[in-house]
């Protein structure tokens, strides 16, 4: 009977939701405590060394990671078949379970969360963090367990995130471990907000919302680098996913009050009011009247943060320190690694050999110019892509071009191109999520020396690999569904109803379930 899981299938997700919590465990008490920061309680395990020699806890980290992803797929593989609200329900209680040894893990794979306790301080004590670094604190615990290279930076937060950080120090008794369980609390309450927003969006766009919300936030790179790793990006991501789904119920002002909130956080943010700005006017207004309207919404909510800023006692400094995190040289940036080759090239021509950095700077501006000139494109284009999805495309596209590229910059894209639906696209989505959360391992793992000579052209090849095998997932689901004689492989299959369901991405269940797949 169509919408019901074989017994199988529920084996399946008994399977899946074990793994994925064996996984999440196994990643959680290996993790090292930063070594500049105070130790506080942290789930261990029985026998599990504490801390972990590199190799194990290298060894450790991907068997987790890699069991983690494993239930989730799984997972996602099965709630297609569940009816809606069942399949919701299941979502919604795997999260709970997963979770839970996250919340109880040291920060996971950054020391981010340090620099927010110490901006927090900062503000506590009448200093504008968005001014100085945190230096201007003096030594003390809170300056020792900030990363060296953050020190002197100030912080590129918007006034909400440096309100919220502020009074979490004050909540914590000005104990700087301490404040971090409050910090974690604060940010899992932010994904969980997320979630809602997903579901809200996911229904207006007639996508099953169990699944949606699997895809959004259950997957390993949400609950490993936003909860585990203790970022502010999980704040951000529930302002914006709220605030798109205040926008798709047509409760306009409230979405600009909510987005206007994540741009308070995090400025990147911007993206999603320039896209409802642009689409306020409705389908078919002109260039004139658009650009009208967005004048006023932006003018709004300009308003409601230099009143934020008034509150939190920062400037416009908080805009301009965006710069300060363009001094990190190893990442992930496709532009960065650019950079670097082209530097070399010119160095063997003889040229700028007391520079290498040469044409970093260029290339990254290239990087920039790019990605802006596409998200423009995205959102003049919004009437054909939807809000959500040109939002996701377009936060997506000036992540992966900008001269800085952190696992946790990703979600927030990720989050809204599943909440509206990733359709024919899900085994590309599957594969890029799984591979980025690889991307950046414990700290305690030293890199390889012969390794480090080459680190660049590693992480170009890393890129090039995640992006190969995300277009091979593509071409299998496309041959897969083919062979089961799909009359239009690939389909989205998640605009219209089946027997009062749901059934989006029928490709990413062949052969993962029992029954028949059907393809729309």
């Amino acid at each position: 009977m169509r919408g019901l899981v074989r017994p199988r299938g529920y084996a399946r997700l008994a399977v899946s939701v074990i793994a994925g919590f064996t996984g999440l465990v196994a990643v959680v008490a290996t993790a090292p405590v930063w070594r500049l920061a105070n130790p506080t309680w942290r789930l261990t395990l029985p026998g599990v060394p504490h801390p972990p020699s590199p190799f194990w806890a290298g060894a450790v980290f991907v068997a987790g990671v890699s069991l983690a992803s494993l239930g989730w797929i799984g997972l996602v593989s099965v709630l297609p078949r569940l009816e809606a609200r069942r399949g919701l329900l299941i979502a919604s209680v795997v999260f709970c379970v997963w979770v839970v040894p996250v919340l109880l893990g040291p920060p996971l794979l950054s020391n981010d969360v340090y620099s927010y306790i110490a901006q927090g301080e900062m503000a506590s004590r009448g200093i504008d963090p968005t001014q100085v670094g945190p230096v201007a604190l003096g030594r003390g615990d809170f300056l020792y367990a900030v990363d060296p290279v953050w020190r002197t930076a100030p912080a590129p937060y918007g006034p909400l995130s440096i309100l919220t950080s502020e009074g979490l120090v004050r909540l914590s008794g000005h104990e700087p471990s301490g404040a971090m369980w409050y910090f974690r609390g604060l940010y899992t309450l932010g994904v969980i907000a997320a979630g809602i927003g997903v579901v809200a969006i996911a229904r207006t766009h007639r996508v099953p919302p169990g699944s949606a919300l699997a895809l959004a936030i259950l997957n390993p790179l949400v609950l490993i680098y936003l909860i585990g790793g203790v970022h502010n990006d999980a704040l951000m991501v529930g302002f914006l996913s709220l605030g798109l789904a205040a926008y798709c119920r047509d409760k306009r002002l409230l979405a600009v009050v909510l987005l206007t909130g994540a741009i308070a956080v995090k400025l990147p943010a911007a993206l999603a009011l320039a896209t409802v700005a642009w689409a306020w006017a409705g389908p078919g207004a002109s260039w004139r009247r658009r650009l009208r309207v967005a004048a006023v919404v932006f003018g709004g909510s300009a308003i409601v943060l230099a009143t934020l800023c008034v509150l939190a006692g920062v400037g416009i400094g908080w805009i301009t320190a965006l710069k300060n995190t363009g001094k990190v040289m190893d990442t992930f940036s496709v532009m960065t690694i650019l950079g670097y080759f082209a530097s070399d090239l010119v160095h063997l021509a003889g040229v700028g050999r007391d520079n290498p950095e040469v044409m970093v700077a260029p290339i990254r501006m290239l990087g920039v110019v790019i990605g802006g000139v596409t998200a423009i494109w995205l959102i003049t284009n919004v009437e054909r892509l939807g809000v959500v999805r040109a939002v996701g495309l377009a936060t997506f596209i000036m992540v992966v071009l900008s001269p800085v590229v952190w696992p946790w910059y990703l979600p927030a894209a990720f989050v809204l191109l599943a909440a509206s639906g990733v359709g024919r696209y899900q085994p590309s989505y599957l594969v890029l999520v799984v591979s980025i959360t690889f991307l950046v391992w414990p700290t305690s793992v030293p890199p390889f020396d012969w390794l480090l000579r080459f680190q660049r052209v590693a992480s170009f090849f890393v890129i090039l690999l995640i992006g190969g095998a995300a277009w091979a997932a593509q071409a299998i689901a496309h041959r897969r569904a083919r062979s089961l004689g799909c009359a239009n492989p690939l389909s989205a299959g998640t605009k219209a109803p089946v027997n009062g369901e749901w059934w989006g991405g029928r490709v990413a269940e062949a052969g993962l379930l029992d029954g028949p797949v059907e393809c729309r």
